[in-house]
């Protein structure tokens, strides 16, 4: 008994030696403090790529650095990468979120989330000696739009964007057009009903109006010029999965829309490994 546990408490601390660090930081930024969560892996090269991570509407950054369903840390320590998870502020409503011209954000809330993400991306970049020219992001739902935003805005600041059940809201195309080609990806369940795959052309369910999911997929993928899509199944776990490829861009930039078939609003992770699909679309992305 006396030998197992010394296996055991060995066993333990290996397993702690193999975690990397997570810090809780604040930067200022227009004027407010922000916080974020940190992840550096054991061992993390100079110049490692850098994994942004936005969590959704009226939620926070700790509860994705706490979601044991979502596997990054683990794929952070395997792909040598670091991970940002930054913290939204209070929009006027008032819930945490992230400021992506919802009806009730426009005109009233007047932080610049893009500007943000990206001041702190070159903060960490210098801090923490990571790459600026393989920076990504992601995000689940209101994160998940701030990622079409982002393409639109500042598509040359991030080698690759992976969405989660986000949409491009209505004012969004108003606003910006696409001006820069961008890898992106996007996770949608067709059974979505908080982001719908066939739009809200009237804001009848109250987020504002927003473009189906294919037609918001196909604008970037039109926008990158791609010539040519594939269609492929996955192996079937809960969900069907389809994969639809756009590529042959004269870019080199492909899209990835993984169509959940009566998906929910979530990361899809019951239907397929989706974190490691994403870290897998960036890794293609990645250059020296």
């Amino acid at each position: 008994m006396k030998k197992f546990l010394i296996l055991l408490s060995a066993l333990f601390v290996c397993h702690a030696a193999s975690a990397g660090s997570l810090k809780s930081e604040t930067i200022e930024d227009q004027g407010l403090t922000r916080s974020y969560y940190i992840y550096l892996p054991n061992d993390l090269p100079a110049n490692a790529p850098l994994v942004f991570i936005l969590h959704g509407y009226g939620g926070n950054a700790q509860s994705y650095v706490n979601n044991s369903s979502l596997k990054f840390k683990e794929l952070a320590e395997e792909y040598k990468v670091a991970l940002c998870y930054p913290q939204a502020t209070t929009d006027p409503r008032p819930n945490t979120g992230w400021n992506v011209y919802y009806p009730w954000q426009i005109d009233k809330m007047k932080v610049d989330d893009c500007e943000f993400i990206c001041n702190l991306a070159k903060h960490l970049h210098t801090k923490y000696n990571l790459s600026a020219k393989n920076t990504f992001l992601t995000g689940m739902s209101n994160g998940g739009e701030m990622c079409y935003l982002m393409a639109y805005r500042k598509a040359k600041e991030f080698a690759a964007i992976a969405s989660m059940a986000g949409l491009t809201l209505t004012e969004m195309a108003k606003r910006h057009d696409y001006t820069e080609p961008i890898a992106f990806m996007e996770v949608h369940g067709t059974g979505d009903m908080t982001s719908r795959w066939e739009g809200d052309p009237t804001n009848q369910y109250g987020w504002g109006a927003y473009l189906a999911v294919p037609v918001a997929v196909g604008a970037v993928a039109a926008a990158n010029k791609c010539m040519y899509q594939q269609t492929t199944e996955l192996p079937q776990i809960k969900n069907k999965v389809i994969l639809h490829r756009y590529y042959g861009s004269p870019y080199g930039k492909e899209v990835h829309f993984y169509e959940v078939r009566n998906g929910g609003h979530n990361w899809a992770t019951d239907s397929f490994d989706s974190c490691r699909v994403i870290m897998e679309f960036f890794k293609k992305y990645m250059t020296e």
